[in-house]
């Protein structure tokens, strides 16, 4: 089997958040499993870009890829090349996995793909979140909904969804592109070999001297407002008031919302309290979740949670909005706190966290089960074969 896997930006680009490692740790199980993988992106949201090998096939750990040039708005990623590149090699595959939905890779890959009768599968990764659609440019993305987006949604051979919630709470006009026979659910996953050997103790500490004797909470996403960090900030501010040698560390990208948070932190004059890190990785992300007392993420939207389930498998417990993809598995397994999105109920099951060791340690373990049950990399490889050869079979 074949897959062209179509995506406007890829690993390493950070900056986007929990799906660029979700898509690659996912490629590269798939190549484990002995299913050829190429990847067709741009060199949206790299670092330094002028360090990534262009129109070149490069491999990341056993995965084909190959970077394009975009040029203007770096989320569209408006690449001719990719285009061309398409028009030549779609033919060599036998499927085309779509990732996203805003950008021109997805516009170029579908309607090839319809041109050369190719079948696709689109995972939009929650850019179909009616929410999604009203945060940011509304008009224009319903302008492009209307001229292009629908039909590669309705004319996909599969739509994939990495939750039940996600698919639940598609915008109303969208919701009719959708058809249960053609959609199917599976979770990200992670490989907990990646987890096996973690960073000493008090290795993350130690890069943060202000912080050897004193605990923190952690966040760890993109600075934006749909992560609910003004919430954290309010549930943030009232804990303080009973332990204030508490500390918040803020790991991620800006992602439009870095000056507004620290604003907030200013206004209840707790800006000394937070830690802003930027994005962390490798050993500086597994160090930070391992020295955490506990993980926050009060999202007021997410598909999924990429690091959520990286906080459990670094033995951290965590705590969540019930608006998160993963909600009801986490619930259900007893494996964190997941509240209403407020700041009262942020604020008392955090503190119930700090008071309740036995709790932590609960939640801990069971977190571990439930990615071993569910969020196993080589599982939810697996699946997504499946996915592929229900598509393939017609």
């Amino acid at each position: 089997m074949k897959i062209l896997h179509i995506t406007p930006s890829y690993y390493p680009a950070f900056k986007y958040g929990g799906p660029i490692e979700s898509v690659h740790l996912l490629n590269r199980a798939l190549v484990k499993q002995e299913i050829s993988v190429d990847v067709l992106t741009t060199d949206s949201g790299l670092k330094d870009r002028n360090d990534i090998v262009l129109n070149e096939w490069i491999y990341h750990n056993g995965v084909h890829v190959k970077y394009v040039r975009c040029y203007f708005n770096e989320r569209y990623a408006f690449s001719p090349l990719v285009l061309n590149i398409l028009l030549s090699q779609v033919k060599n595959y036998d499927l085309v996995h779509l990732t996203a939905l805003w950008s021109f890779p997805v516009l170029a890959g579908a309607n090839v793909c319809l041109l050369y009768k190719k079948p696709y599968l689109i995972s939009p990764r929650g850019m179909l979140y009616y929410d999604a659609l009203n945060i940011k440019s509304k008009n224009l993305k319903m302008l492009y909904y209307e001229l292009f987006a629908k039909s590669i949604l309705n004319k996909a051979s599969a739509w994939h969804f990495t939750t039940i919630h996600e698919k639940n709470n598609i915008a109303p006009i969208v919701s009719h592109s959708v058809s249960n026979k053609k959609s199917t659910i599976i979770p990200n996953g992670i490989n907990l070999n990646d987890y096996k050997s973690l960073p000493a103790k008090d290795t993350f500490k130690k890069k943060y001297p202000i912080l050897a004797c004193n605990k923190y909470i952690l966040f760890l996403s993109r600075l934006n407002k749909q992560k609910g960090l003004d919430i954290l900030i309010d549930a943030f501010h009232k804990l303080l008031n009973t332990d204030d040698k508490l500390y918040l560390v803020l790991a991620g990208p800006d992602d439009g919302y870095e000056m507004a948070t620290k604003d907030i932190l200013r206004s209840y004059k707790i800006l000394n309290k937070a830690i802003f890190t930027g994005i962390l990785k490798g050993e500086d992300k597994l160090a930070a979740y391992v020295d955490a007392e506990l993980f926050v993420l009060p999202s007021y939207f997410e598909n999924f949670g990429m690091s959520i389930i990286e906080a459990m498998a670094c033995n951290t417990p965590v705590v969540i909005s019930d608006r998160v993809g993963i909600a009801n598995d986490i619930e259900d397994a007893r494996a964190g706190a997941v509240v209403d999105l407020d700041v009262e109920s942020l604020y008392l099951a955090i503190k119930n966290l700090l008071e309740n060791p036995n709790l932590k340690q609960l939640y801990s373990n069971n977190g571990i089960r439930l990615i071993r049950e569910k969020y196993n990399i080589e599982q939810v490889s697996k699946l997504m074969i499946k996915a592929y050869e229900k598509v393939l079979e017609g």
